[in-house]
């Protein structure tokens, strides 16, 4: 803290102009890379080597003692997600150092001994790491090479014609059907898209275009991503493709991301900035991040137009984040909540022309593929009862409008949590809730907000842990506590370092810093009060920003959508989900959550430890 409060008071006695140092880079730069191979080898640390082709390279690194961490001179000069290749890890031998069954458990019971400083979060790890690696005591999990079941038990093969399971059965479906005001579709393609492999089907889909595109995000940024994607939807525009947009007034203006809004306005796209923040229970955010073309392909899930999303490697200090590629008759039901949401905006505003050709288009192939069997209550008995079938792309789409019914999403959860059986996992952001009895219980600036569906959700999801049930809870780890602001921080730091700005790096560095610890603190309490006292319960903090929003239950139905396990999602703002019994999309997903889990820092440490509390 003294060090935050010093370079504060630097900036603003030698103004923001200034030159000076950069200060997070101070340091006794002495080792070079074969020193911190040797510090390995003398710690009898068999998994890790280094890759010898990087020994031709001068480079020189400091030492931090208190998270015994080694970070090379010129950080931001350097690809990080690169750095994590330089050395190499042996999950097979890591494993049998911890004398466990699973990587999971191995990692779980090397944590467990480390010491953990209940103020800044972070364990004092006994062993030495790279800072790349991202709190990580190994490089990071690029590539599964094992069975699944050997990184956790959890994840043993499933053969799905032979299982049972509630999910399958047509009541409970139909309770579903009326919570949710959403039915089931069949035989849709789906397909979980993880970090930029969802923004380059985006852009691929927008391309591919004939007709129209419908495209909706909570942010539009104008940074290299965003520009790309509005550079398309003008070019389509200009070639005769009907391109409508829509995007969330109130926090576009708030953070000043209006620049793409402009240009497109200014090439004659309809742009819909929503403007009912303060209408519903004041914090109606357009939340929902959707992409349809043509009515035929869809893309639904997490991720904004943002570099932070957009351009994001899972493990580069970026967001990590899972989108859906759809093909099938779900695809009308995103349709029909992006017109029916435009619709609603436009009796706020006279000057928003509503979908309204649109809306008798989707209605009759609504209409078409319900005749044809493809959807609806009427054939739940026959699709869900065939092996073959039950397993195959049957999916519903549920739209959350504050408009409307603002639980829609959360009432369909409650009624799926009661039947989960064996194991439940949850992505989610930040754990900055807890159970809110009273007002008073809440942060001040989330004072007279609402938590009714919130509530709900948390007391059904402890009951299953006092059960027993095993949960894995991944999120987010004190780094990147801060959300998207310390990724577009980290690169404004890199380009004031080129700019030779240093002072003004110092300022950003700071306010990463302020982030985390604003974010980080009650994220923190309320996982190890809430979540840790269940030895069932094994949380994971991811080494980038987890922003993925993923309910997984029993692997066996999925969940995939732009839904936070936080009371604005879950009783304030516009959202959907995509929920699915698909068995290719479950074994897609299995290897996305082995990997997260493997790329995160179990919250276990000492029961005796020495750090500060």
């Amino acid at each position: 803290m003294k060090f935050l409060w010093f370079t504060l008071l630097l900036v603003a006695c030698a103004g923001a102009n200034a030159q000076s140092v950069f200060i997070p880079e101070n340091g006794n730069y002495k080792y070079e890379l074969k020193d911190i191979a040797q510090e390995f080898h003398n710690q009898n640390i068999t998994y890790i080597t280094l890759d010898q082709t990087r020994l031709s390279k001068v480079l020189v690194y400091k030492l931090d003692s208190k998270r015994n961490e080694y970070q090379i001179k010129n950080w931001y000069q350097y690809d990080w997600f690169l750095m994590q290749d330089w050395f190499l890890f042996d999950v097979e031998s890591f494993v049998k150092s911890q004398s466990r069954s699973t990587f999971n458990d191995a990692k779980r019971k090397q944590y467990s001994a480390f010491a953990f400083d209940h103020k800044k979060f972070f364990h004092t790890k006994t062993v030495p790491a790279m800072k790349e690696w991202g709190g990580l005591t190994h490089p990071p999990v690029k590539k599964l090479d094992l069975p699944l079941e050997r990184y956790d038990s959890q994840f043993a093969p499933i053969d799905y014609s032979k299982i049972s399971s509630p999910f399958f059965s047509p009541d409970l479906q139909v309770e579903i059907d009326g919570a949710s005001q959403s039915e089931l579709t069949f035989g849709n393609i789906v397909q979980p898209l993880a970090d930029n492999d969802a923004y380059q089907k985006k852009k691929l889909l927008i391309q591919n275009a004939r007709e129209s595109i419908l495209i909706s995000s909570l942010v539009f940024v104008c940074d290299k991503s965003g520009r790309e994607i509005a550079d398309l939807l003008i070019k389509k525009h200009l070639e005769g493709v009907d391109v409508h947009v829509m995007t969330d007034k109130f926090i576009n203006k708030t953070l000043a991301n209006l620049d793409c809004i402009r240009l497109m306005r200014a090439a004659g796209i309809d742009v819909v900035l929503t403007k009912d923040f303060f209408k519903h229970k004041k914090n109606a955010i357009y939340h929902t991040k959707t992409l349809i073309t043509d009515f035929s392909e869809a893309i639904a899930g997490g991720q904004n137009m943002v570099d932070a999303d957009n351009l994001s490697r899972g493990t580069d200090f970026m967001n990590r984040d899972v989108d859906l590629y759809m093909k099938g008759p779900m695809v009308h039901d995103v349709s029909r909540q992006f017109i029916e949401n435009w619709e609603y905006q436009s009796t706020l505003n006279k000057k928003i022309v509503p979908l309204t050709h649109y809306k008798e288009i989707i209605e009759k192939k609504i209409a078409l593929e319900k005749s044809l069997g493809l959807r609806g209550k009427d054939f739940y008995g026959k699709i869900l009862g065939d092996t073959k079938t039950r397993m195959n792309g049957v999916c519903r789409f549920i739209k959350q409008a504050p408009y409307e019914d603002r639980h829609t999403i959360g009432k369909a959860y409650l009624k799926i949590l009661e039947n989960v059986q064996k194991h439940l996992v949850i992505t989610d952001p930040a754990k900055s809730d807890s159970y809110v009895s009273k007002r008073s219980d809440s942060a001040l600036i989330n004072r007279f907000d609402n938590y009714e569906m919130f509530n709900e959700l948390h007391t059904s999801v402890q009951n299953l842990a006092k059960k027993g049930l095993s949960l894995d809870y991944i999120t987010t780890n004190i780094n990147m506590a801060g959300n998207e602001h310390v990724a577009m921080m980290n690169e404004r730091i890199r380009n004031q370092l080129r700019d030779n700005k240093k002072l003004r790096a110092d300022w950003s560095y700071l306010q990463i810093n302020l982030a985390n610890n604003f974010f980080g603190k009650p994220h923190y309490e309320n996982l190890m009060k809430d979540w840790m006292p269940f030895e069932n319960v094994h949380i994971w903090t991811h080494m980038s920003f987890m922003h993925s929003k993923i309910f997984y239950f029993d692997r066996v139905l999925a969940s995939v959508g732009s839904y936070n396990f936080h009371h604005n999602s879950t009783d304030h703002a516009y959202e959907s989900t995509a929920i699915c019994l698909d068995e290719n999309l479950n074994r897609e997903l299995d290897k996305i959550l082995v990997t997260d889990m493997a790329n995160s820092i179990p919250l276990i440490f000492s029961s005796s430890t020495s750090a500060k509390k």
